[in-house]
């Protein structure tokens, strides 16, 4: 027999027994989960690995704070994907009355298990990953969604040039970017970065390239000019914002409406933590809201859209290309080169 198709026989059938231990492993977990903690709570789903590494996080850091960082997500977005996964298993898991916080004491004695399952499926995945990539020249990039519309397709376009290389491209929000990122489900993201970035990068942990810089600008419609104008004199000033706790609304607090408060009062008329929705809105009238030029300069140029620069306050935003520094990633040589090469047209 062809000693090529006996390795992957071979293959195929190691992951099919540690495909078989994980499902054994897992409802095994579930079950003592669900009997432990809530006789009526029901596992429908099942558990992302992020999420069971997000418990781990916490259970050996001891603060949401710290497991927050360690998983280079912000404090409010890793707190907000606690409760989601709390809400997914039907009951609280840690004693948030307790310093440092704490499992509570019937998932606690559970650890082993939730230990076992973390390092079946990252091991499932490993081998799942070098399979589906044995013979083939594919990245996965992760790219924050207004990235996805400007900055991405010639990016793409670039990378197309290397010989057989596939690039999947990913459209999330900032923190998943990350978070794809340090689970190693991509290769690359392409993130907005400012000078009040907080997310924490040790010494020799990435490798990171600028791709582009560009402004974060307030727009309106442009038949409303005169009428923002008017408003902005009687003190007032109707906004399309982002959620305090998301990037660019840490970015508009800090850097423009801080400052804007000294003499107006700021009216959020709606708010979206969606870059690409702020566009359709403002161009219904809806209010001021701040994009990245790269969106909204095609509209501005064609009278659409009113750049408001001149009376509001913009920032500078720095658009990032970011890969892991370790020696298993798939970023190769040319690859990265072809990044660091890239220019806007």
């Amino acid at each position: 027999m062809d000693t090529g198709k006996t390795g992957e026989m071979h293959r195929e059938n190691l992951l099919k027994l540690r495909k078989t231990s994980i499902k054994q492993c897992y409802h095994e977990f579930k079950c003592k989960i669900e009997s432990t903690i809530c006789e009526k709570s029901i596992l429908s789903k099942f558990m992302r690995l992020e999420w069971l590494e997000d418990i781990l996080a916490v259970i050996e850091t001891g603060s949401f704070v710290d497991a927050a960082k360690r998983r280079f997500l912000s404090q409010p977005a890793f707190s907000r994907r606690i409760r989601m996964i709390e809400e997914h298993i039907g009951a609280e898991l840690f004693d948030r009355t307790k310093k440092p916080v704490q499992l509570k004491s019937s998932v606690s004695q559970r650890q082993p298990e939730l230990r076992e399952l973390i390092a079946k499926l990252r091991d499932f995945r490993r081998d799942l990953k070098h399979q589906e990539d044995h013979g083939q020249n594919r990245i996965v990039i992760a790219s924050q969604h207004a990235i996805t519309t400007s900055v991405a397709p010639a990016l793409i376009k670039n990378l197309a040039t290397i010989n057989g290389l596939t690039t999947l491209l990913r459209s999330e929000n900032r923190d998943e970017c990350y978070s794809l990122l340090m689970t190693k489900q991509a290769d690359l993201i392409l993130i907005h970065h400012s000078e009040i970035d907080d997310i924490p990068s040790p010494p020799g942990f990435f490798k990171q390239h600028v791709l582009a810089r560009e402004r974060l600008i307030p727009v309106c419609l442009a038949s409303e000019k005169e009428l923002i104008h008017d408003q902005l004199s009687e003190g007032v000033l109707p906004v399309i914002s982002y959620p305090a706790d998301s990037f660019l609304g840490q970015v508009l607090e800090r850097q423009v409406f801080f400052p804007l408060r000294e003499s107006v009062t700021i009216q959020r008329v709606a708010e979206t933590s969606l870059t690409l929705a702020i566009l359709p809105m403002a161009l219904a009238g809806v209010g001021v809201g701040w994009l990245p030029n790269s969106l909204a300069d095609a509209d501005v140029e064609a009278g659409r859209l009113s750049d408001l620069s001149s009376l509001l306050p913009n920032c500078e935003l720095s658009v990032m290309a970011i890969r892991l520094q370790d020696a298993d990633s798939r970023i190769g040589t040319s690859i990265w080169k072809t990044v660091e090469s890239y220019s806007e047209s």
